[in-house]
């Protein structure tokens, strides 16, 4: 029987890689930290079916964690894949950001302490003369 070069062998009883999350994800701003845990190199790669058809890889190396942001309203998959090609659990993300009703009222809520504290400067430095 022929014997298992050591470097083969390590990979074989590695375990897969996995992420650290282990329920589905949520985002109301468009960014968030992926973590994971893995032996070696992995393959980061996201997708928005489930099925991971439509997968591009995102990332590729050594670490075990990585920050996205920039992402649009909707769902996405992430999966792991090391060197030897085992495959880790898809990690759903849903991204839903909040509405536009909200981010004006809270700005003009913003606008209005910010006038109130302006006036409130004014009239100190006017009582002070």
């Amino acid at each position: 029987m022929p014997a298992i070069p050591a470097a083969a062998a390590a990979a074989a009883a590695a375990p897969p890689p996995s992420f650290s999350a282990s329920a589905p994800l949520s985002s109301d701003t468009g960014y968030t930290r992926l973590d994971w845990n893995a032996s070696g190199d992995v393959v980061v790669e996201q997708a928005r079916k489930a099925d991971l058809s439509d997968a591009r890889t995102i990332y590729e190396g050594p670490n075990h964690a990585l920050f996205l942001s920039g992402l649009g309203g909707g769902t996405y998959y992430f999966s792991l894949r090391d060197e030897t090609g085992a495959r880790s659990a898809p990690l759903k993300l849903t991204v839903s950001h909040q509405s536009l009703t909200q981010a004006l009222f809270l700005t003009a809520i913003g606008f209005l302490v910010f006038i109130a504290t302006v006036a409130v400067i004014f009239r100190g430095a006017r009582d002070d003369q």
